[in-house]
């Protein structure tokens, strides 16, 4: 069972509190028991001095007795005297000293006993004999029995001195075997609390300190952007749980990057408008790689209810084949958000019928998420992560693959956009070329003809008239001057709507037309391939407005035009050798040139460095068949 850092260090502090207050608990008894030991062996010295000094009392009254009985003089009798008054109270003392040690109580009590016998009984009647001059109390007899009795409280004073010597002896050992006890007991204790110390100071040390300090160390480098640095999750408890926090904080640092790494991609895929097909696979490249899954399907619903794959990545990395469209069966992915709009996801494909499920068993699929593409309100499609392992498919992952077909929404939204804008231009470039048709077909089969019927006319009515020189012959030919003129202009005006020369002969003719009515020197290389109508309309224009702005604003000496057809599209070049500072955003009619570029879903750009020329290059695809929109479906 885990037991938390917090747990482990209450239980250590309590077992160190324990330990150093069962050191000094025994220390305190054994300092305790060294000092009674001490105390005891003081009263036994107490008590044999006291058994020393009523010892000597007795001995005063047996040598104070002595010198009286010999020599009759009372000045000996004054130790005895001395010793009578003060024995009592000595017998009482070393009775009482007795009574403090607990030992020798018996043996005090007897010996003041026998001394106050020998004074009662012996030596106060022996003294008071010889003060009468009775011949027995100086006899030998008298004198032996004095000594036999001092003799005998004398060995019972050296009885009981021996035996409080031996307890004075054994307690002043014990007193010091005490002492030692103590100091080793202080010794081992201190010892003990230091190692114990020691020991969890290392403890906390190694689950505390160096763990913070690498979680310092990571944060440092997390602050640092290094988002791949972990640290081994080595702690205790809580510790444990830090470590966790910071690597988890780590991991999910580092998937945020990722994805915002994956999303900033796609993004830029989209604001650059790539085809469709390079943007599907980079969507399912980046979702397969953020989410670690096996593979990735990006499926367009079509409006009969089949499914068709638009792009994908399998497991070893490689974009699957594209175009290969299937019916979705009940119980798969593709087949609940085509039916539900919503985000689904099948955590088992186990027990699932039917044969696409028997196919996605045989792939070794173990479960899938899938997110709708929703484009104007309407369902589009569904971006599918598949994984061969059990996975988590927490929202949050399908909150991360929603990100993803966001973007794709807008990318297919804005392809939309681009595309009705490159179709309404082209249906506006489109009727602009036409009316012009029309408009130099009318005045072709129109006004000029009736021009040239009224010249006609004139000249056959000035025929008639012959060599007259009258007013009516000047005014006629006034009227075939200004129909003549009229037919010259009107003729030039039809060639500038559009000249029938690349009705005819295409660009090439178109050009060579073109440059020759130019007041400049104009070398053409143009291609000889003939074109579709509009795009070749749409070139000779660009061309025109290009040679018209380097004739009225370039002050050019010479220019030069190019046309060829690489990689499936027309490369036109205009060029000139003039004072350059050309503006693409309006100036000199360069506008007029990106938007008819742009509505052959094509682009164009100028190169005008100030006394440098102008070069306006277009690059003008050719279409193969009429532009296809995608459609979201129902």
């Amino acid at each position: 069972m885990r037991v938390g850092l917090t747990r482990r260090t209450i239980a250590v502090s309590a077992v160190l509190a324990l330990v150093i207050g069962a050191v000094f608990a025994v220390l305190v008894s054994a300092i305790g028991e060294q000092r009674d030991s001490a105390s005891l062996a003081t009263r036994s010295e107490e008590v044999i001095a006291r058994a020393f000094a009523l010892e000597r009392l007795v001995l005063d009254f047996e040598t104070g007795q002595r010198g009286f009985l010999v020599t009759r003089e009372e000045r000996f009798l004054q130790p005895w005297r001395d010793a009578r008054s003060s024995y009592r109270a000595s017998s009482d003392e070393l009775v009482t000293a007795a009574l403090r040690v607990d030992v020798g109580v018996p043996e005090a009590q007897r010996i003041a006993s026998v001394i106050d016998g020998y004074v009662r009984n012996y030596s106060v009647p022996l003294v008071a004999a010889a003060r009468k001059g009775e011949a027995s109390a100086r006899s030998s007899a008298a004198l032996a029995e004095g000594k036999r009795r001092v003799d005998e409280i004398r060995g019972l004073f050296g009885r009981f001195v021996v035996a409080e010597r031996r307890v004075f002896t054994d307690r002043e050992q014990t007193a010091q075997s005490d002492a030692r006890q103590a100091i080793v007991i202080a010794t081992g204790g201190l010892a003990g609390s230091i190692a114990l110390i020691v020991l969890f100071g290392t403890y906390l040390t190694r689950a505390i300190a160096l763990p913070v300090r690498r979680a310092a160390g990571m944060a440092g480098r997390l602050a640092g952007g290094d988002l791949t640095t972990r640290m081994p999750e080595t702690g205790v408890g809580e510790v444990r749980e830090l470590e966790r926090a910071f690597n988890t904080m780590g991991r999910a640092l580092q998937s945020t990057l990722e994805e915002q790494a994956s999303l900033r991609r796609v993004a830029t895929l989209v604001a650059r408008g790539v085809p469709a097909a390079e943007l599907f696979g980079a969507v399912a490249a980046e979702v397969r790689r953020l989410l670690d899954c096996d593979a990735t399907r990006l499926l367009r619903y079509e409006a009969d209810g089949t499914v068709t794959i638009v792009g994908g990545r399998d497991a070893s990395g490689v974009d699957v084949p594209t175009g290969d469209r299937f019916a979705p069966e009940e119980g798969t992915v593709s087949a609940e958000v085509l039916r539900t709009g919503q985000r689904a996801r099948a955590d088992s494909y186990q027990l699932e019928p039917g044969p696409m499920a028997d196919a996605i068993r045989a792939a070794g699929v173990r479960c899938s998420i899938g997110a709708p593409i929703a484009v104007e309100g309407r369902l589009w499609g569904a971006m599918i992560a598949a994984w061969r392992h059990d996975a988590d498919l927490s929202p949050e992952t399908e909150q991360r693959v929603t990100q993803f077909t966001e973007l794709i929404a807008t990318a297919i939204a804005n392809a939309k956009s681009r595309d009705d804008l490159a179709a309404s231009r082209a249906r506006v470039v489109a009727t602009a070329d036409e009316t012009r048709r029309r408009i130099e077909g009318d005045l072709h089969d129109g006004a000029q003809q009736r021009l040239v019927h009224a010249v006609i006319t004139l000249k056959l009515a000035r025929r008639a008239l012959a060599e007259s020189d009258g007013p009516a012959a000047e005014l006629l030919d006034e009227a075939l001057g200004h129909a003549e003129s009229a037919n010259a202009e009107l003729r030039e005006l039809a060639h500038g709507i559009l000249p029938a020369a690349l009705v005819r002969g295409g660009l090439n003719a178109a050009v060579e037309t073109l440059v020759s009515r130019v007041r400049l020197p104009v070398a053409v290389d143009v291609t000889d391939e003939r074109l579709p109508p509009a795009l070749e309309a749409a070139a000779y224009f660009i061309v025109a407005e290009a040679l018209t702005n380097t004739v009225k604003h370039a002050r050019a000496t010479r220019a030069g035009v190019t046309a060829s057809v690489e990689e499936g599209a027309l490369h036109v070049e205009v060029r000139d050798d003039g004072v350059g500072g050309a503006d693409a955003d309006g100036r000199f009619g360069l506008l007029g040139l990106h938007d008819r570029a742009a509505a052959m879903n094509g682009e164009l750009q100028v190169h005008s460095p100030p006394g440098g020329g102008t070069v306006i290059a277009a690059r003008l695809p050719i279409p193969q068949e009429p532009p296809a929109v995608v459609e979201p479906s129902t």
